[in-house]
Parts: C-alpha cells; sequence; structure tokens
C-alpha cells in the first residue's frame, strides 16, 4: 500500500468535523452514512456497535516505522463514528496485548505492506485497499447522482482500483480500466469483462466518471479532462495538479485516509462476508 507522509496525516484530527461537512456539500451524505452503505451494513447497526466494540489503534514499527500522526489520525476518524477509540502506550505486540488486555475488540494496526482491523470476537477482518476501493466508488456515485449505466474510468488496476471496480459492477455502472503495466492490462483484456484503454489523454477527455487508483501524483491537467468531470481520487498523492484540482473542487472526493478509515471500521462491525482484501498498491 502507499505510505503515507506525515503531511498528509497531521491534521486530520483537528479537521475532521469540516472534511465530514464538506463532505456532505458534496455528495449529500455523511462519513458515517458512505462508510455504512459501502460496507453494506445499517447506520443503526454501526451505532449499536459503537457502544459494545472498544477501539484500539496500535502503533507498529515494523519497516520503516510509525508514521508521525498516522495513529492520533485514524483514532480521530474512529472516534467521529462515535466509537472509543484508545492508542496504547507500548507498540507491536506489547500494544496489542495491551488493547486487548483494556478491553479493546476492533484493532486497528498497519506496517509498510497491509492496514487492517480486526474485529477480534467475529474474526472478521476489514482491508484498507478494499475498504478504499469501496468507499470512494460510494462517494462519486452519490456525488454524481448515481452511476448505474453510467462508463467509469478506473486508472490504476493494483488492489484499490480492482475493488472500486468490483464495487462499480455491485452499483451497476459500467467500469473501464487503464493500466500503464502492459502485462496487466492484457491480462485484463483477456480474463475480465471490462473495457481496457490504452492511451491515457484521450481516455481522461472521454470519461465523464473517472476514480485515480494510482500512487502518481500532478499528471492529470485542467485540459485533460472531461469538462463535466466528476473524480474520486483515493490514490495518493492526488494525480490532479493544483490547477485542475482548482478547477474541479466541488466535483472531486479526495482525501489520504479519512473514508478508507471510516469504510475499515464499518466493514469490521458487519458480516463476516463483507471483510477482506489483498495488500499492496
Amino acid at each position: 500500500m502507499t505510505r503515507l507522509l506525515q503531511s498528509d496525516v497531521e491534521r486530520i484530527a483537528e479537521e475532521i468535523g469540516g472534511y465530514d461537512e464538506e463532505l456532505l456539500g458534496k455528495t449529500g451524505l455523511t462519513l458515517r452514512q458512505i462508510a455504512c452503505r459501502a460496507a453494506g451494513i445499517s447506520e443503526k447497526l454501526l451505532e449499536q456497535a459503537a457502544g459494545r466494540l472498544p477501539v484500539a489503534v496500535i502503533p507498529v514499527t515494523a519497516g520503516q516505522g510509525v508514521i508521525p500522526f498516522f495513529t492520533q489520525a485514524v483514532q480521530a476518524v474512529v472516534r467521529h463514528l462515535g466509537f472509543a477509540a484508545a492508542i496504547p502506550g507500548g507498540s507491536d505486540v506489547v500494544g496489542l496485548a495491551e488493547a486487548v488486555a483494556e478491553g479493546a475488540r476492533i484493532i486497528f494496526l498497519a506496517d509498510d505492506r497491509k492496514f487492517i482491523a480486526l474485529n477480534i470476537l467475529s474474526g472478521v477482518m476489514a482491508d484498507n485497499n478494499e475498504a478504499t476501493g469501496r468507499g470512494f466508488v460510494t462517494a462519486l456515485n452519490a456525488l454524481a447522482g448515481g452511476l448505474r449505466g453510467k462508463e467509469v474510468l478506473v486508472l490504476g488496476a493494483g488492489p484499490v482500483g480492482m475493488a472500486a471496480i468490483s464495487h462499480l459492477v455491485v452499483l451497476g455502472a459500467r467500469p473501464a480500466v487503464l493500466d500503464t503495466d502492459p502485462l496487466k492490462a492484457r491480462f485484463l483484456e483477456l480474463n475480465g469483462n471490462l473495457i481496457v484503454e490504452h492511451r491515457l489523454r484521450p481516455a481522461l477527455a472521454k470519461y465523464r466518471y473517472l476514480v485515480d487508483a494510482t500512487p502518481r501524483g500532478n499528471f492529470i491537467g485542467v485540459g485533460d479532462l472531461h469538462p463535466e468531470a466528476f473524480l474520486a481520487i483515493p490514490g495518493m498523492p492526488p494525480g490532479l495538479t493544483p490547477e485542475a484540482f482548482a478547477a474541479f473542487r466541488d466535483r472531486v472526493i479526495h482525501d489520504p485516509l479519512q473514508i478508507g478509515v471510516a469504510t475499515m471500521l464499518a466493514m469490521a462491525v458487519g458480516k463476516p462476508e463483507s471483510g477482506g482484501g489483498d495488500a499492496g498498491v
């Protein structure tokens, strides 16, 4: 998965309320509603779970180590959805043991390769890649007034992009995909019931609805896009240039963490078949 930077997450805790207001203004849905719809559970179920499933966010020092403010950002999103959320004093296995001993029932933890939420009562595991794909497609569906029957271009056929494609199918959209890896593109042509695009600029101009699930930043300019484009951008850094982001601001959904974490929590609360996913972007 893409490793976030301190600058990506350090203000999430203090800005989560304003972020949710902006999300509501654009989509007509709150972060809670997007997460529940993406996970396929009711808001009532999430509210009930908030009272009985305390959450812990475990600092993990493996690999490149803890990203400053990452655990606090995850904690802030979880608390914003009404759950009690603690960060143990210890890290890694010590932190996990401490969290369980203190009554945590949903555990968030991430290393360089995988970010999960684990419900230790039900055994449900929600993977950030799948949750992010589902959550951003749900938000795009609301932003666009529904995607059923509409063609949607997904940039990047990694785990987030493939999760987005799967959820687009669930919503009745017609997904297309573009990936810069020619072997992956060929595989999708032969094995997937998808439109496969091969040329970036013509594809960007053609599609009104776009999911950018790439880890590449600053490669989509204002003139590249359909003039009435609606965009969901889970990729970090965002693919839009600053000028393009400003021009399409009211029709762009983008954040580094919030939708993915909220959807992970809702998936971890839900039925066992609602969880899962693969690592890596």
